[in-house]
């Protein structure tokens, strides 16, 4: 990509307060309110959310056109650990594809963004210590099968006419720094790409401006997202899990955690990395939170990913 040429930078819903993992928000913005925030802070894009927050179908497609705003992910956990489950959703992936496919404008190619499933209650429970129960980590030949399913699900994208990504993620059985390695190396990027969050990655152990340049051949989506590791040692300390973590600011705003965007914009462009970035914050409302507050912020991290580089 061009250095001078700026990146094409989405919000998502996740930002704002909506999200399928912190539920219990003491408050979430109307869907239409929350589109015409990201469209007047300066945002062209957006990922769908939870399933109907935006509609379905022809009634998202409709949200998004009015805006001029271009759908380019959805994310959808499956249980790739789990192969008693797992056949069983591949219908619900495609029925849940071809969802996304006609909610997504004309000029849109959106993502799927597969995930690990996020109700693993010992994956939830030991979430940010995962070196210290090895217990709950997927052994080869468990890894090698989560990886084949992957595959067989990106299949299933590739018949209804999308792309499908694999996003690591905290409290899944695809959190850590060697978890994620371990799956990326054999991963067919025909069929399935990598979705790298900078926060996740960092949570997990891993430096996402070194791992773009790692994961370059396999790089197709990227997720930004500040990580506070005091946030997660404190959580730690305190015996917390996953929940504990997210509730308590892990992924702040841009800026207020340690991650280095300069280092990863600049690890995009010598990586010739051409798509979105998606800013995401993993939030959750308060009663003391105001719309006012929210807008604001979130114009603040577009203003910090811009100025990193972006």
């Amino acid at each position: 990509m061009d250095a001078a040429m700026p990146y094409r930078i989405a919000s998502a819903p996740c930002s704002f307060g909506v999200d399928d993992v912190l539920t219990d928000d003491a408050w979430m913005p109307e869907p239409d309110e929350m589109l015409d925030w990201m469209l007047g802070i300066g945002y062209t894009g957006t990922e769908l959310g939870p399933r109907s927050y935006l509609g379905v179908g022809a009634d998202a497609w409709a949200r998004l056109f009015r805006r001029n705003l271009a759908l380019v992910g959805s994310f959808l956990p499956l249980h790739f650990a789990h192969a008693e489950t797992f056949a069983s959703e591949l219908g619900w992936l495609r029925d849940r594809t071809l969802e996304v496919k006609a909610a997504s404008p004309d000029d849109s190619a959106p993502f799927i963004v597969l995930c690990d499933a996020l109700d693993d209650p010992d994956r939830r429970r030991w979430s940010g210590r995962i070196a210290e129960h090895p217990e709950v980590v997927l052994d080869r030949a468990a890894a090698d099968a989560f990886r084949d399913r992957l595959h067989r699900a990106g299949e299933v994208v590739r018949a209804a006419g999308l792309r499908a990504v694999i996003h690591p993620h905290a409290g899944t059985h695809l959190e850590t720094d060697a978890e994620i390695e371990r799956i990326v190396d054999g991963l067919d990027p025909s069929l399935v790409g990598l979705c790298l969050d900078t926060g996740h990655f960092a949570y997990g152990g891993g430096d996402p401006a070194a791992r773009i340049r790692d994961y370059r051949a396999v790089l197709q989506h990227v997720h930004i997202k500040d990580f506070a590791p005091h946030v997660l040692a404190r959580v730690r300390a305190a015996d917390g899990g996953l929940v504990e973590a997210l509730k308590a600011g892990c992924f702040p705003a841009l800026g207020d955690g340690a991650t280095d965007f300069g280092a990863v914009v600049r690890a995009l462009r010598a990586a010739g990395y051409d798509g979105w970035l998606v800013v995401e914050q993993d939030r959750s409302l308060r009663k003391e939170d105001t719309r006012a507050d929210l807008v604001a912020q979130q114009r603040r991290n577009l203003a910090v990913i811009r100025a990193a580089g972006a």
